[in-house]
């Protein structure tokens, strides 16, 4: 082979270099296969890992006031005022959207026969153009299937057991790894070399305060979320003499305001279809509060609160939550941000040793 029209070269492949080539190729389908087949067991343990680091500097805290310092007991202190705090609100908020959603279902006849007999512009508009006629076929067929729900309950009931055991999987998971989390770190910390291991351990340190503060910051913004809702929820009682349950759909803002990007819209989604069973006057205008609500809160309130938390800039913040939604989804929006932190700081310390190795070698000799 001639290169550059220079003097013939040969290019020798030997035996052992296509043998390592194609173990290679073996080992990264295989590879890929285990991770595709496991693909649902690796989400519940980095949703278990996320939470038990979330839970603890709670754990920490509690564990340090017990007379015993038993971080057992810490743990199982914890989760029983979490899941306390969960079963309440779903008290609080699911038997009356049950209700609310049945009584809307099987009111549309009504509703459509009043609209049907006003004497409005669009009630003569749909007369004229034989809308009626769709509407008293609507309203039919959803009273008929009102009464088959039934159904679509049993052929779902798999999807339930199925999610309640994940949802089981999470909650022990996680309360393994708070216990066994800082006897991990103690056996990485002793497997690394002398001179590194104070340094490796800094680094540990920081990067476990990115996910403690991320997670931080998102409650706040949630918090703060819910609080306006209430507010514009109880003003829009007030004017459209409604009776929603201000309390139970703010804490659903709240709750969905703690996935960052499309927990707010999901949320806002599901609190505006709670208020038009009530007052359609209060569905458009919590639907416009939320829309208002959601620009100002993604452009100034998450990035500026998650940029401080992290130490990220606004934009590196917005530009990270927007790749981790759409490469991964509900988790990959959850985990962009803190996986950002994470990587400013290892390239802190990559980028600090080679500053610091380029001196030693520059520094002029005496």
């Amino acid at each position: 082979m001639k290169i550059f029209g220079g003097a013939e070269k040969t290019i020798s492949i030997t035996s052992e270099t296509i043998a390592k080539t194609i173990a290679l190729t073996v080992a990264t389908v295989f590879l890929l296969n285990f991770f595709g087949a496991v693909d649902h067991q690796l989400k519940l343990i980095f949703i278990s890992a996320f939470l038990a680091m979330a839970l603890n500097p709670a754990v920490t805290w509690i564990t340090v006031r017990l007379k015993s310092k038993s971080r057992v007991r810490a743990t199982g202190f914890a989760y029983i005022v979490v899941l306390s705090v969960l079963i309440g609100f779903l008290m609080l908020v699911v038997p009356p959207l049950i209700t609310q959603t049945s009584d809307f279902v099987r009111d549309i006849p009504r509703t459509l026969d009043n609209f049907k007999n006003q004497d409005s512009a669009v009630s003569n508009l749909a007369r004229r153009y034989n809308i009626d006629e769709q509407l008293d076929k609507i309203g039919a067929d959803l009273s008929n299937r009102t009464g088959e729900l039934a159904n679509p309950v049993l052929s779902t009931a798999g999807r339930a057991v199925a999610t309640l055991v994940s949802i089981i999987t999470i909650l022990v998971l996680t309360f393994m790894m708070l216990i066994e989390g800082p006897l991990w770190f103690e056996r990485f910390l002793a497997f690394q070399p002398g001179s590194k291991r104070e340094q490796r351990k800094r680094t540990a340190q920081r990067m476990y305060k990115v996910v403690t503060g991320y997670v931080n910051g998102q409650v706040l913004i949630a918090a703060i979320a819910a609080a306006f809702a209430l507010v514009t929820l109880l003003i829009g009682n007030t004017i459209f003499d409604a009776s929603v349950n201000a309390v139970a759909l703010a804490g659903i803002t709240f709750i969905f305001g703690l996935i960052p990007l499309i927990g707010n819209i999901i949320g806002s989604a599901v609190v505006v279809l709670m208020c038009l069973f009530a007052s359609s006057g209060l569905a458009i205008m919590m639907a416009i509060y939320y829309l208002v609500y959601q620009q100002i809160e993604n452009v100034t309130l998450q990035p500026y609160i998650q940029s401080r938390s992290n130490q990220l800039t606004p934009l590196t913040v917005f530009a990270a939550a927007l790749l981790g939604a759409g490469f991964g989804g509900l988790l990959g929006a959850l985990a962009a941000i803190p996986v950002a932190g994470c990587l400013r700081i290892l390239l802190e310390e990559l980028l600090g040793k080679k500053m610091l190795s380029r001196e030693t070698i520059e520094k002029p000799k005496v």
